[in-house]
């Protein structure tokens, strides 16, 4: 296959290429901060229902440590700013500024320019991933957290789908809409609604239904740092190929907006 059938997936990687250092630096040093505090002889007293909902009663064991911050909290948050403005700027922003009508008087088609960047961001968020799970199981080892390789490798890998998730709802809310403002805002606001109601549904009877909206449900809800794999992670294999066929199939349709 020619290389210039994969110029668009090498032009994003490079475009990105400083900004993917910062990125895959600040992730390691956060994870770093974080997980280096764990204090197996700290005890939660009188933890209150959120403070369950979120691990924060389960602080002494490294499982629950890292469920309450790095692997639950920090890396699903700060991987989730980053798709979110990557899959803004990738389509809608490029055609709000005039530049995606340029590419596209090339011999582009819609389909691979759309595809090849979105494989650009996936690329990058098993790369962040990668350095992540390294450095999880370093301090796993010397901190004794008793995670074990097996269960940080479940986990990670269901964080990057997770991440990939909300990548696919940015890319496809820009291919379908071709605006900016409204995918950043769609993107973060399902981030949001995500992370809130698999943190309260079980404090809730009235969200509880809700949890099978959120796809930190998907990756969280086995408990994949003790149980490793869950059939429920699936989903988020699912769930960006059909989100993506969606945006696909409309960007290939529609009218650009000039």
């Amino acid at each position: 296959m020619p290389a210039e059938s994969f110029a668009v997936f090498g032009k994003a990687l490079r475009d990105q290429r400083r900004g993917l250092v910062f990125w895959a630096v600040g992730l390691a040093l956060v994870t770093l901060m974080y997980t280096s505090s764990f204090d197996p002889d700290k005890v939660t007293d009188d933890a209150g229902g959120l403070q369950k909902a979120l691990s924060f009663d389960d602080l002494a064991t490294g499982p629950g440590f890292l469920r309450a911050t790095v692997l639950g909290m920090i890396a699903p948050l700060l991987l989730l700013v980053f798709v979110t403005i990557s899959g803004a700027r990738a389509v809608a922003g490029e055609e709000e500024t005039g530049l995606l009508d340029l590419y596209l008087a090339q011999p582009v088609e819609r389909g691979r320019l759309l595809m090849q960047r979105f494989a650009a961001t996936c690329l990058a968020v098993a790369g962040f991933a990668l350095i992540l799970l390294a450095e999880l199981a370093v301090l796993d080892s010397a901190l004794d957290m008793g995670v074990g390789f097996g269960n940080l490798l479940v986990t990670v890998i269901g964080l990057a789908l997770l991440v990939i998730t909300f990548a696919s709802v940015a890319f496809s809310t820009g291919a379908v809409t071709g605006r900016r403002t409204l995918t950043l805002g769609v993107t973060a606001g399902y981030g949001a609604f995500a992370f809130v109601v698999n943190a309260l549904a079980s404090q809730s009877e009235s969200l509880e239904p809700l949890k099978y909206l959120s796809a930190f449900h998907y990756y969280l809800g086995g408990n994949p740092l003790r149980e490793g794999f869950s059939p429920g992670m699936l989903v988020l294999v699912a769930a960006p190929a059909v989100l993506l066929g969606i945006g696909l199939a409309r960007f290939r349709s529609r009218d650009l907006n000039v």
